[in-house]
């Protein structure tokens, strides 16, 4: 009898253990970190002769947006949007006269981007990523359109299908680092 319901549980165990990993073709994540370091940077720099006084750096964050397609377990092909948006209010008194202003710098990029990833199909990646295409500035009303670069050394995602992933790295799309979730299909 013993070997019997052996063999049962075997014969049940045998397509689960047999079936092939589940492949995955397509990525899209979505990302938002609190702030580019990049535009902190150039917001908490003063202006010593004008008069202003600076308010506090205020921001809705960076957000990206990328597509993905797995050329091979370790490469893997797409594009990656981006948009930014920091500002602070500035305040004078002249004469007796009380003038503001804001100081905002926009961001937005398009870019395709090349991915170099381990353990495609495990539920820990590590990967890198560089991206090359457009990007724009907007400050203060003026713009500003030209070549725009990311590189992103680290990058860890954990899942399978949906993965929370983490990024740090240098560039247009964002300057520090970026998180959000990613859907495989």
């Amino acid at each position: 009898m013993k070997k019997i319901a052996v063999i049962m549980v075997a014969l049940m165990m045998l397509p689960a253990l047999t079936a092939k990993a589940q492949e995955y073709k397509y990525e899209a994540k979505l990302g938002w970190y609190p702030i580019d370091l990049m535009d902190l940077l150039f917001m908490l720099g003063e202006y010593p002769d004008s008069g202003y006084t600076a308010g506090p750096v205020k921001t809705v964050g960076v957000f990206a947006a990328d597509f993905d397609v797995k050329m091979k377990n370790w490469l893997t092909l797409g594009a990656k949007v981006s948009y930014r948006n920091t500002w602070r209010e500035l305040s004078a008194t002249i004469d007796g006269i009380e003038y503001t202003d804001v100081d905002r710098m926009q961001g937005f990029s398009v870019m395709p981007t090349v991915k170099f990833t381990t353990g495609y199909d495990s539920i820990f990646r590590y990967y890198a990523t560089l991206g090359l295409g457009a990007g724009m500035d907007l400050s203060n009303g003026a713009s500003d359109g030209f070549c725009a670069f990311q590189f992103t050394p680290v990058g860890i995602a954990i899942g399978k299908k949906l993965s929370w992933y983490f990024e740090m790295g240098l560039g247009h799309a964002y300057t520090g680092m970026l998180t959000g979730l990613s859907w495989r299909f």
